[in-house]
């Protein structure tokens, strides 16, 4: 009876065994792709990481440029104020220059 345990044990060890080192197998499989899908990225954020850098850079020197921390709203309306003066003086400009042509067409002149 001794050896009918035993042997009843044994198989059922070995299929343990068995399904322990598959299970090992498949984690060392696992355990590759994930080290190399981890080496890929580390290897593209050490690519992109200084282009970020430059960008945050430019972003930052823009920003200080176009005072967009504190909003002026007085020094805005005089911004918007000048740049409207400046269109109108073109828009006059082109005005008279398209009098003086049509004069000059017309034999006016």
């Amino acid at each position: 009876m001794d050896a009918r345990v035993d042997a009843r044990v044994d198989a059922r060890l070995a299929e343990a065994l068995a399904a322990v080192d598959r299970s090992q197998r498949d984690y060392d499989a696992r355990l590759g792709g994930t080290q190399a899908d981890f080496s890929y990225i580390r290897s593209e954020f050490d690519r992109i990481a200084p282009q970020l850098a430059a960008l945050e850079q430019r972003f930052e020197w823009l920003r200080n440029r176009l005072e967009l921390d504190e909003p002026d709203p007085e020094n805005a309306l005089v911004r918007a104020r000048l740049e409207h003066e400046r269109a109108r003086l073109r828009l006059e400009l082109a005005s008279h220059y398209e009098e003086r042509l049509r004069r000059l067409e017309s034999g006016e002149a």
